[in-house]
């Protein structure tokens, strides 16, 4: 559990080991990262990502590490080497980054595997199936003072949400996917799957990202919407050290009582109130 303060918000981060993994004694597949708070530097970079975790993604949680690991430190080079140009910033974080996460990736999994075990790599289907074992998907965001950039390959939720309580879907859902099918950085292709996004920041607003466990604990997405609005009514009334204190409970027990997945769920806002910022 995490609860941050930076120079744009606050920012509560937990993730928690899915019920049927703690029954069968699977470690948590689920990663995130975020970008250290630095003094004058205008942004903060997340990333989230879910390791398959099956038998043909046995290094998934690895995988998954190292997604996110390597998406801030990309995301933070891109806001300084496009400080100036908001405009190239968004351009190339459309066009470039996709491409750039996906190669650094595979690079650091080949990296990872050559300590872990002897590899005599003779072909490409080799590489393919060795990649494949690491397989993970990923969701990032860049939040400037006046944008966000939201990017996602795999399944997972990028949520924004109002101050009155409405609810955007930044990024289309893939429909076609049926049970644990997903799009992932181990695909063929990866770096043409990805969805991104640049919206403008409008103070007040929430920004959410879950890995599916969470959202797979509700019968439906107006369910999933009306959990999203609940949190930030209790920061509200509560103060966000309140809410941050009793999410691992509240996230365990949607684990255990519906798919038993790993479950990661980091809330971004700038106007969180703190207990002692609350009126009596």
């Amino acid at each position: 559990m995490s609860l941050q303060k930076t120079e744009l918000g606050w920012l509560l981060a937990c993730k928690r080991r899915g019920a049927s993994h703690r029954r069968n004694n699977v470690p948590c597949q689920d990663a995130y990262a975020r970008s250290k708070t630095i003094k004058n530097k205008s942004c903060i970079a997340l990333a989230v990502a879910d390791g398959h975790g099956d038998s043909q993604h046995d290094l998934s949680e690895q995988g998954a590490i190292l997604a996110t690991t390597l998406a801030v430190k990309k995301l933070v080079e891109f806001c300084d080497n496009f400080a100036n140009s908001p405009m190239l910033l968004k351009k190339n974080f459309k066009q470039d980054f996709p491409r750039l996460i996906g190669r650094h990736w595979r690079q650091a999994v080949l990296k990872d595997a050559a300590t872990r075990f002897p590899l005599q790599i003779d072909n490409s289907k080799d590489i393919s199936q060795l990649i494949r074992r690491y397989g993970t998907t990923l969701l990032v965001a860049l939040i400037q003072p006046d944008a966000l950039l939201l990017g996602q390959i795999g399944d997972g939720d990028i949520l924004c949400i109002s101050p009155e309580g409405d609810v955007k879907r930044p990024l289309n859902q893939n429909k076609e996917f049926i049970g644990n099918v997903t799009y992932s950085l181990s695909s063929p292709g990866a770096d043409k799957l990805w969805q991104t996004a640049t919206l403008t920041r409008h103070k007040g607003n929430a920004l959410l990202l879950a890995t599916d466990g969470l959202s797979n604990a509700f019968t439906d997405e107006a369910q999933f919407h009306v959990f999203a609005r609940s949190l930030l009514t209790r920061i509200k009334e509560f103060g966000i050290e309140s809410v941050d204190a009793a999410m691992p409970q509240w996230l365990d027990d949607y684990s255990e009582h519906a798919t038993g997945d790993d479950i990661t769920l980091l809330i971004f806002n700038d106007t969180f109130p703190l207990p002692s910022q609350l009126q009596s």
